[in-house]
Protein backbone atom coordinates (compact mmCIF):
# COMPACT_ATOMS: atom_id res chain seq x y z
CA UNK A 1 0.00 0.00 0.00
CA UNK A 2 2.78 2.44 0.40
CA UNK A 3 4.82 1.62 -2.37
CA UNK A 4 1.50 2.34 -4.37
CA UNK A 5 0.89 5.69 -2.53
CA UNK A 6 5.35 6.74 -2.78
CA UNK A 7 4.86 5.39 -6.68
CA UNK A 8 1.80 8.02 -7.26
CA UNK A 9 3.41 11.05 -5.49
CA UNK A 10 6.35 10.59 -7.85
CA UNK A 11 4.38 10.06 -11.18
CA UNK A 12 2.50 13.54 -10.11
CA UNK A 13 6.10 15.07 -9.26
CA UNK A 14 7.59 14.14 -12.50
CA UNK A 15 4.39 15.37 -14.35
CA UNK A 16 4.81 18.36 -12.67
CA UNK A 17 8.01 19.11 -13.13
CA UNK A 18 7.51 17.97 -17.03
CA UNK A 19 4.63 20.70 -17.62
CA UNK A 20 6.91 23.26 -15.71
CA UNK A 21 9.72 22.31 -17.84
CA UNK A 22 7.35 22.94 -21.34
CA UNK A 23 5.30 25.69 -19.66
CA UNK A 24 9.04 27.73 -19.65
CA UNK A 25 9.85 26.36 -23.40
CA UNK A 26 6.41 27.49 -24.65
CA UNK A 27 6.64 30.75 -22.98
CA UNK A 28 9.99 31.72 -24.47
CA UNK A 29 9.10 30.49 -28.27
CA UNK A 30 5.91 32.68 -27.65
CA UNK A 31 7.87 36.06 -26.32
CA UNK A 32 10.48 35.34 -29.09
CA UNK A 33 7.74 35.28 -31.97
CA UNK A 34 6.10 38.29 -30.17
CA UNK A 35 9.17 40.16 -30.39
CA UNK A 36 10.20 39.23 -34.17
CA UNK A 37 6.42 40.45 -35.35
CA UNK A 38 6.99 43.64 -33.32
CA UNK A 39 10.41 44.05 -34.99
CA UNK A 40 8.48 43.62 -38.21
CA UNK A 41 5.73 45.79 -37.79
CA UNK A 42 8.11 48.58 -36.44
CA UNK A 43 10.85 48.23 -39.85
CA UNK A 44 7.26 48.68 -42.04
CA UNK A 45 6.04 51.87 -40.25
CA UNK A 46 9.28 53.68 -39.65
CA UNK A 47 9.82 55.94 -42.83
CA UNK A 48 12.52 55.05 -45.15
CA UNK A 49 14.89 58.19 -44.70
CA UNK A 50 15.63 60.33 -47.71
CA UNK A 51 18.93 59.78 -49.68
CA UNK A 52 21.46 62.82 -48.47
CA UNK A 53 22.48 65.48 -50.92
CA UNK A 54 25.03 67.20 -51.18
CA UNK A 55 24.25 71.53 -50.63
CA UNK A 56 26.68 74.01 -51.62
CA UNK A 57 28.14 76.00 -49.14
CA UNK A 58 26.74 79.94 -49.20
CA UNK A 59 28.96 82.03 -51.96
CA UNK A 60 31.43 84.11 -50.62
CA UNK A 61 30.75 87.94 -50.74
CA UNK A 62 33.47 88.57 -53.30
CA UNK A 63 31.83 85.38 -55.38
CA UNK A 64 29.06 87.01 -55.65
CA UNK A 65 28.30 88.84 -59.00
CA UNK A 66 27.15 92.35 -58.76
CA UNK A 67 23.60 93.30 -59.30
CA UNK A 68 23.49 96.49 -62.06
CA UNK A 69 20.58 98.37 -62.05
CA UNK A 70 19.56 101.15 -65.11
CA UNK A 71 22.25 103.20 -65.58
CA UNK A 72 21.88 106.79 -64.49
CA UNK A 73 20.67 109.07 -67.34
CA UNK A 74 23.14 111.75 -67.72
CA UNK A 75 21.85 115.22 -66.43
CA UNK A 76 21.77 116.51 -70.08
CA UNK A 77 18.92 113.61 -70.91
CA UNK A 78 16.83 115.19 -68.83
CA UNK A 79 17.26 118.69 -69.22
CA UNK A 80 13.22 120.51 -69.40
CA UNK A 81 12.10 121.59 -72.27
CA UNK A 82 12.75 125.27 -71.14
CA UNK A 83 16.16 124.54 -70.82
CA UNK A 84 16.67 123.41 -74.77
CA UNK A 85 14.97 126.11 -75.88
CA UNK A 86 17.06 128.90 -73.53
CA UNK A 87 19.79 126.62 -75.07
CA UNK A 88 18.54 127.04 -78.80
CA UNK A 89 18.08 131.32 -77.09
CA UNK A 90 21.72 131.36 -76.70
CA UNK A 91 23.07 130.35 -80.32
CA UNK A 92 21.53 133.20 -81.54
CA UNK A 93 23.28 135.75 -82.95
CA UNK A 94 23.00 138.89 -80.45
CA UNK A 95 21.34 141.39 -82.82
CA UNK A 96 18.50 138.47 -83.36
CA UNK A 97 15.10 140.05 -84.07
CA UNK A 98 11.91 139.03 -81.29
CA UNK A 99 10.58 136.86 -83.72
CA UNK A 100 13.71 134.85 -84.22
CA UNK A 101 13.91 135.11 -80.66
CA UNK A 102 10.21 133.66 -79.87
CA UNK A 103 11.01 130.98 -82.74
CA UNK A 104 13.65 129.53 -80.69
CA UNK A 105 11.62 129.70 -77.53
CA UNK A 106 7.94 128.36 -79.03
CA UNK A 107 5.34 128.40 -81.89
CA UNK A 108 3.65 131.20 -83.35
CA UNK A 109 0.10 130.65 -82.83
CA UNK A 110 -1.96 130.95 -86.21
CA UNK A 111 -2.88 134.30 -87.34
CA UNK A 112 -5.58 135.84 -89.13
CA UNK A 113 -5.59 138.00 -91.93
CA UNK A 114 -8.21 140.53 -90.77
CA UNK A 115 -10.71 140.03 -87.95
CA UNK A 116 -14.35 138.51 -88.69
CA UNK A 117 -16.61 140.27 -90.09
CA UNK A 118 -14.84 143.50 -89.77
CA UNK A 119 -14.91 143.56 -85.92
CA UNK A 120 -12.22 143.03 -83.39
CA UNK A 121 -12.58 141.72 -79.82
CA UNK A 122 -11.42 144.52 -77.92
CA UNK A 123 -8.02 142.46 -76.27
CA UNK A 124 -7.60 145.18 -73.90
CA UNK A 125 -10.97 143.90 -71.66
CA UNK A 126 -7.36 140.91 -70.94
CA UNK A 127 -5.74 141.95 -67.52
CA UNK A 128 -1.85 142.37 -68.90
CA UNK A 129 -2.70 143.66 -72.55
CA UNK A 130 -2.53 147.02 -73.49
CA UNK A 131 -2.93 149.44 -76.00
CA UNK A 132 0.50 148.54 -77.62
CA UNK A 133 0.24 144.76 -77.02
CA UNK A 134 -2.97 144.69 -78.71
CA UNK A 135 -1.43 146.66 -81.35
CA UNK A 136 1.72 143.83 -81.79
CA UNK A 137 -0.79 141.02 -81.31
CA UNK A 138 -3.10 142.66 -84.30
CA UNK A 139 -0.12 142.44 -86.43
CA UNK A 140 0.18 139.24 -85.71
CA UNK A 141 -3.14 138.16 -86.79
CA UNK A 142 -4.42 137.94 -82.75
CA UNK A 143 -8.20 140.13 -82.84
CA UNK A 144 -10.46 137.41 -81.21
CA UNK A 145 -10.90 136.13 -77.63
CA UNK A 146 -11.19 132.48 -79.23
CA UNK A 147 -7.94 133.05 -80.92
CA UNK A 148 -5.60 133.55 -77.70
CA UNK A 149 -8.08 131.10 -75.58
CA UNK A 150 -6.78 128.16 -77.83
CA UNK A 151 -3.17 129.15 -77.36
CA UNK A 152 -1.05 126.09 -76.05
CA UNK A 153 2.12 126.21 -73.73
CA UNK A 154 4.12 126.85 -76.98
CA UNK A 155 2.19 129.34 -78.34
CA UNK A 156 2.15 130.95 -74.94
CA UNK A 157 6.41 130.78 -74.79
CA UNK A 158 6.48 132.28 -78.36
CA UNK A 159 4.22 135.17 -77.53
CA UNK A 160 5.77 136.19 -74.63
CA UNK A 161 9.18 136.32 -75.97
CA UNK A 162 7.78 138.29 -78.91
CA UNK A 163 6.93 141.19 -76.35
CA UNK A 164 10.15 140.82 -74.75
CA UNK A 165 7.96 139.93 -71.43
CA UNK A 166 8.80 136.31 -70.38
CA UNK A 167 6.01 134.81 -68.03
CA UNK A 168 3.32 137.79 -68.94
CA UNK A 169 0.91 135.10 -70.12
CA UNK A 170 0.89 132.61 -67.12
CA UNK A 171 1.71 135.20 -64.31
CA UNK A 172 -1.86 137.14 -65.69
CA UNK A 173 -3.52 134.54 -67.02
CA UNK A 174 -4.43 135.98 -70.30
CA UNK A 175 -5.74 132.20 -71.63
CA UNK A 176 -8.62 131.99 -68.91
CA UNK A 177 -9.15 135.00 -68.81
CA UNK A 178 -9.87 134.85 -72.81
CA UNK A 179 -11.76 131.69 -72.39
CA UNK A 180 -14.66 133.44 -70.30
CA UNK A 181 -14.44 136.80 -72.63
CA UNK A 182 -15.11 134.51 -75.81
CA UNK A 183 -18.08 132.72 -74.49
CA UNK A 184 -20.09 135.91 -73.34
CA UNK A 185 -19.12 136.27 -69.71
CA UNK A 186 -17.43 139.24 -67.86
CA UNK A 187 -13.99 139.45 -65.46
CA UNK A 188 -13.75 141.80 -62.92
CA UNK A 189 -10.85 143.83 -64.66
CA UNK A 190 -13.22 143.73 -67.89
CA UNK A 191 -15.92 145.63 -65.76
CA UNK A 192 -13.40 148.07 -65.15
CA UNK A 193 -11.99 148.41 -68.20
CA UNK A 194 -15.73 148.93 -69.64
CA UNK A 195 -15.95 151.79 -66.99
CA UNK A 196 -12.60 153.28 -67.82
CA UNK A 197 -11.27 152.67 -64.98
CA UNK A 198 -7.63 150.91 -66.35
CA UNK A 199 -5.41 153.65 -67.56
CA UNK A 200 -3.37 151.24 -69.59
CA UNK A 201 -6.82 149.95 -71.65
CA UNK A 202 -7.81 153.64 -72.55
CA UNK A 203 -7.48 154.21 -76.19
CA UNK A 204 -5.61 158.05 -75.10
CA UNK A 205 -3.08 155.76 -73.20
CA UNK A 206 0.76 155.09 -74.32
CA UNK A 207 1.39 152.13 -71.88
CA UNK A 208 1.30 148.49 -72.90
Amino acid sequence: MFHLILHTALLILAAFVIGCILGCLLRRILTAGQKSHETSVTSEARPTPAPAVDVPAPAAAEDVAPVEGPAEMPASAVATDADEAAARLAVLPADASNEEKADAMGERPQGLAAARGGAKDDLKRIRGIGRVNEGKLNDLGIFHFDQIAGWSASHAAWVNTFLAFPGRIEREDWIAQAKILAEGGETEFARRVDKGEVATSRNDSSES
